[in-house]
């Protein structure tokens, strides 16, 4: 390994572990999503500029940090807009592979069901699980094994059946939307407070 290499190393070790320490900041309720995407940023900033010559590895940092952000918007439940645009930073910076895209997407399908916009999370899955299907098939016919694409199927798979039932007007029995989510919020308590 070159002393370059060694650099770059050092540099995505030391990420990981101030966007470890950053991540268990960012998922305490009091940090809104401004706050937690103005941290990420920061520190995207900060390792960018440290990977100097390595494009790969300022490259990755980037994605990193866009893949946090996503997480913490399904998570946080910022406007449905804020989410989209997460996503399409993601695909603007692309995919490191195939395990990242599905996590992802994934992320972002659900928060298109979280603001009922079974449109927009169809149009990213089904794409996937198309080619999740012909890496199973491939998988079978080379006897490798099949266990990721089986499981990512599934997962997926359900929340696409979510989403084509929202597109069917359907209510899907323990599936949170803003919409329910906010009528909870604003109906009063049981004790007569609202």
């Amino acid at each position: 390994m070159s002393t370059e290499e060694e650099r770059v190393d050092q540099v995505f070790w030391e990420f990981a572990k101030a966007s470890d320490a950053l991540l268990v900041r960012s998922l305490k309720r009091t940090r809104t999503f401004d706050e937690v995407v103005d941290d990420h940023r920061r520190l995207e900033a900060d390792f960018v500029a440290r990977m100097a010559d390595s494009a790969w590895g300022a490259l990755e940092i980037k994605r990193r940090i866009a893949e946090t952000i996503l997480a913490l918007a399904h998570g946080k439940h910022p406007p449905f807009e804020v989410c989209r645009e997460a996503w399409n930073d993601l695909i603007r910076l692309g995919f490191t592979n195939i395990e990242k895209e599905c996590t992802v997407t994934g992320f972002y399908a659900d928060c298109c069901a979280y603001d009922e916009q079974p449109a927009e999370g169809l149009a990213v899955l089904e794409p996937l699980l198309a080619k999740l299907a012909r890496g199973l098939d491939e998988a079978k016919a080379a006897q490798q094994f099949t266990e990721f694409y089986e499981e990512e199927l599934e997962r997926l798979g359900d929340i696409r059946d979510d989403l084509l039932a929202q597109q069917r007007g359907e209510q899907i029995p323990g599936r949170r939307t803003r919409r329910i989510d906010e009528a909870r919020r604003s109906s009063p308590k049981e004790d007569g407070t609202p």
